[in-house]
């Protein structure tokens, strides 16, 4: 499992570092103002539908199946399963395409709320070119299930690579000779559905080369159709409200200038513990917890998820630290320059500040969700993400009366958003606790408490070299402040895991072992 897990981490870290230097381009070339807010918009719309619609209902439900029928089954039925879903999935995402591409200006206006006309009118024409990327991702999404349960993990991480190569290449090779802002920002809506056709080749070949095949048959409504379709339900609405707290706090956000960009920027940084950790061991332990409980190894199948947990909070508690220590300083040092000002460096950095405190809830329930989706319970998660979303809104709705227009609304929502993540993982794991589904001992309790103990000595070496280094980290020579900043994380990261071996929260001759077993 920590084999796969690194599989999936090593490549979403790559995904992550070309995904910074694509983000470091288009902060440089369009800034992080009223103009980025409209690309933001038109970017984040088809990433909306294939979190909630690709990655979210349909694979927790799609993964269980097909593992199933592959274990229980055999090849030539799981391929015959997955060949019907794909046609009629192929089927519907082109309608919705067509349907969002149709009616695109009042779905841009709804989904942004504090947007003038202008802006408004600018987010519309580029959401009506990025809404095809939907089509891909989401079939990439799909592929990326059934090449995950043959525990193919690098193609499908690798993907997400290729997305940001194809920014990157645009962004160095046609961008700088494009002078007008609204140019560029189109030539940027047509590398995304480009991309995407990149990334579903990429999983379609690798599905070929695992031996996968796939029969092109009129789409039809069977009985596993069905049952894919009843478990989807509570994931749609699970997965949609999850979305609709992001949705809720941009258009919360949008009433403030450059509040969604804001909010862009802080979160890609923000995302980084919960790509490399949470969503890698949501990948991983869906199939192996279905995979144990199916040969009714309960035990085994529980011993996953408590290591899931702790490995996931290895990572995630020092990392909620250092954002919330040096999170200015972090946007300031990847991001600011060319159009991209100190100011909106600064209210990005606040903004990041808001969304550590719930970094190690958004790592936790991925690694959580998995024991109910492996189980085929898809409602009890739905259940508790609706509670956690009618936190989000009331905490947003007293941040946009509290602060105002005129004041930092990301950092409200952004602070709503951790809140609302806690209350998510609160309610999982006293639902697990419930099903009699997970017991976590003393051992585990020690281990998290000396990782918070690791977490905030490391907290408060880096904040003393980030004081002492402050002018180098506020340097306009990017060359200059990179490095350093590098330099600060680096010690903590080193002064961490040190500290982590001594207090016993996790020994580097325990990471050796897990790995030798797996």
């Amino acid at each position: 499992m920590l084999k796969s897990l690194m599989t999936v981490s090593g490549f979403t870290l790559l995904s992550r570092i070309t995904g910074f230097a694509r983000d470091m381009l288009t902060a440089y070339y369009i800034g992080g103002g009223p103009t980025a807010d409209a690309w933001f918009a038109a970017f984040r719309f088809p990433n909306l539908f294939r979190r909630v619609f690709g990655e979210g209902a349909f694979n927790s439900a799609f993964v269980p199946l097909y593992s199933g029928k592959l274990a229980g089954e055999g090849e030539g039925v799981a391929f015959s399963f997955a060949s019907r879903v794909f046609v009629v999935l192929s089927v519907l995402l082109s309608v919705l395409c067509v349907i969002s591409y149709i009616f695109m200006g009042p779905i841009t206006e709804v989904m942004n709320l504090g947007y003038a006309d202008e802006k408004l009118a600018l987010t519309t024409e580029l959401s009506r070119i990025t809404v095809s990327y939907l089509f891909f991702i989401c079939m990439v999404a799909a592929l990326s299930g059934v090449l995950n349960s043959h525990k193919k993990f690098a193609a499908p991480a690798f993907s997400y690579v290729s997305l940001n190569l194809v920014f990157l290449a645009c962004l160095l090779g046609v961008v700088p000779f494009i002078d007008e802002l609204n140019e560029r920002l189109t030539i940027l809506a047509y590398c995304l559905p480009l991309a995407g056709a990149v990334q579903l080749g990429i999983v379609i070949f690798s599905a070929w080369r695992t031996g996968v095949r796939f029969k092109v048959q009129l789409p039809r409504i069977d009985a596993d159709i069905v049952k894919l379709s009843l478990l989807m339900g509570p994931g749609l609405v699970s997965a949609g409200i999850q979305q609709l707290n992001l949705l809720i706090g941009a258009g919360v956000a949008s009433f403030q200038s450059g509040g969604q960009a804001a909010i862009y920027y802080a979160d890609r940084i923000n995302q980084l513990p919960l790509g490399l950790i949470g969503i890698a061991f949501g990948v991983v332990l869906l199939p192996e917890i279905t995979k144990r409980l199916r040969k009714k190894e309960v035990v085994e199948a529980q011993q996953s998820l408590q290591t899931g947990m702790t490995m996931a909070m290895l990572i995630a508690l020092p990392a909620m630290v250092g954002m919330a220590v040096i999170g200015e300083q972090l946007i300031y040092g990847i991001f600011k320059g060319g159009a991209f000002t100190a100011a909106e460096a600064g209210v990005a950095g606040y903004t990041l500040m808001a969304f550590a405190i719930g970094s190690p809830a958004y790592v936790m329930g991925k690694v959580l969700q998995p024991a109910y989706f492996a189980r085929e319970d898809t409602k009890t998660p739905m259940k508790f993400t609706l509670i956690s979303a009618l936190v989000n809104s009331i905490l947003c709705g007293v941040a946009f009366f509290v602060i105002g227009s005129e004041g930092p609304l990301s950092f409200g929502c952004a602070l709503a958003t951790s809140v609302a993540g806690w209350v998510n993982v609160y309610l999982l794991l006293r639902g697990l606790k419930k099903a009699g589904f997970l017991t976590l001992n003393s051992e585990f309790w020690k281990r998290l408490g000396k990782m918070l103990v690791a977490s905030i000595a490391m907290g408060g070496i880096v904040w003393l070299g980030a004081y002492f280094l402050d002018e180098q980290l506020h340097s306009d020579n990017r060359l200059l402040r990179i490095p350093v900043l590098a330099a600060v994380g680096g010690v903590g990261v080193l002064v961490y895991f040190l500290l982590a071996h001594i207090t016993k929260a996790m020994t580097f001759g325990e990471l050796k072992a897990g790995f030798r077993k797996s």
